[in-house]
């Protein structure tokens, strides 16, 4: 592995001898590994690997193709925490495709939906966040009656799947608060009242079907 570096290093004709090998090697945590053979490593490790040759040189703009497959939950959050660290540390653009949409809602500030070979959607990370779905989900042990209730009081319950209801208008996300207080007096309080939030993966299956609909 140190070799595949030292050559990777002579190509960009870096300066200062290997002790940017060296130091590459130790921040993706590959020091135990650097004198073994590149094909010997494990998948997570050749993926450290392959981190590696393309930061050698401190690039202005790094492109990275499912930068975290075959990594332990532990070496996911390192590479994580590394390109951030380049982003906000060395002003490093990253571009980064992945289908883990878990780890680029981590990550990314700016996310482009790609299907298809098309772009559905592109949003700074908190305009998306204003874009994904939210309701408030209660649930009671009479839900027909807290349907009344909430009704009575200007709500618009709808019925949840797999039992409750669910609350989309804005004064509920809000202060839901009320809503528990609104069917505490009115004798069926809430067994479960929790805001979800559409997560990127949902998000992404909205904005394809739509578009194909």
């Amino acid at each position: 592995m140190r070799e595949n570096l030292q050559l990777v290093r002579r190509l960009h004709r870096l300066p200062g001898g290997n002790a940017d090998v060296a130091d590459i090697i130790d921040r993706l945590a590959l020091t135990p590994y650097a004198d073994r053979r590149a094909r010997t490593l494990s998948l997570g490790n050749l993926q450290r690997l392959a981190l590696a040759k393309a930061l050698i040189h401190t690039p202005d703009l790094l492109i990275l193709d499912e930068p975290v497959n075959g990594l332990d939950p532990a070496g996911v959050v390192e590479i994580r925490t590394l390109l951030a660290g380049l982003a906000h540390q060395h002003g490093t653009t990253v571009l980064l495709s992945s289908h883990l949409l878990a780890e680029v809602a981590r990550l990314a500030t700016r996310i482009g939906i790609l299907h298809q070979g098309r772009l559905h959607a592109e949003h700074q990370a908190d305009q998306l966040d204003r874009r994904r779905h939210r309701h408030l989900h209660l649930a009671t042990r009479d839900d027909t009656a807290a349907d009344r209730v909430l009704r009575a009081h200007g709500y618009r319950p709808h019925p949840a799947d797999g039992g409750g209801l669910h609350l989309i208008d804005e004064h509920a996300l809000t202060r839901p608060e009320q809503v528990a207080t609104v069917l505490v007096h009115a004798g069926v309080p809430p067994t479960r009242l929790v805001t979800v939030e559409e997560d990127l993966e949902a998000y992404f299956l909205r904005i394809v079907g739509a578009d194909h609909a």
